[in-house]
């Protein structure tokens, strides 16, 4: 069997402590009491002892009053509960909201806007996860999508061109401007003559 330390350091320590505190509180009102009782003034002795023995009183009762409610709060929690035992219509919600939310984020990608336009009575494919609402009262995710003007704008974004461009989709210019230079110098070497005047 393993004897508890620092358990029994601790409780010593603690009750020590209590006990030098307890006196050295009692040493300020002992002192009045025994001046008072050498001046032969008994009033001072019952105002002094009445003031400490109030002061006490309230202590306790606020040390009381927090032990009540501390053992109160931890016999109100419930203990039985599980948030797998939720009801079924608050799951059935939880799921409806993670499937909204799989539906904005897949809306969110950058994507060929015409496709969605050519598709879009079409199943969605494995892989992209359908728009669903999560109540009948909001409007439907996926709306009528026009390709040349699409709702949120036209795009423009440095380094990268739109996915629903006509001539050039989906190039990254910042890899084709770090070849530039080479692609001017092979073309400038096409087009040199191949002997000097």
């Amino acid at each position: 069997m393993r004897i508890p330390f620092f358990r029994i350091f601790y409780s010593t320590t603690f009750t020590v402590l209590s006990i030098v505190l307890f006196v050295l509180v009692l040493i300020t009102p002992a002192n009045l009491v025994y001046e008072a009782f050498r001046r032969k003034q008994i009033y001072d002795i019952f105002i002094i002892s009445g003031v400490f023995v109030l002061t006490l009183i309230v202590a306790v009762l606020l040390y009381a009053s927090r032990l009540y409610n501390n053992r109160r709060n931890l016999v109100h929690i419930p203990s039985d509960w599980s948030p797998l035992d939720a009801e079924k219509k608050v799951r059935k919600l939880v799921e409806g909201k993670l499937e909204y939310a799989a539906g904005v984020a897949y809306r969110c990608k950058p994507r060929d806007v015409g496709k969605d336009v050519d598709n879009k009575d079409a199943p969605p494919q494995s892989g992209q996860p359908a728009l669903p609402s999560p109540n009948n009262t909001q409007p439907p995710l996926r709306e009528e999508v026009i390709a040349v003007v699409p709702p949120w704008g036209i795009i423009s974004h440095p380094g990268w061109s739109s996915p629903s461009s006509p001539d050039l989709p989906d190039i990254h210019f910042e890899a084709i401007i770090r070849e530039l230079p080479n692609l001017i110098e092979a073309k400038a070497v096409s087009l040199a003559p191949s002997t000097f005047p």
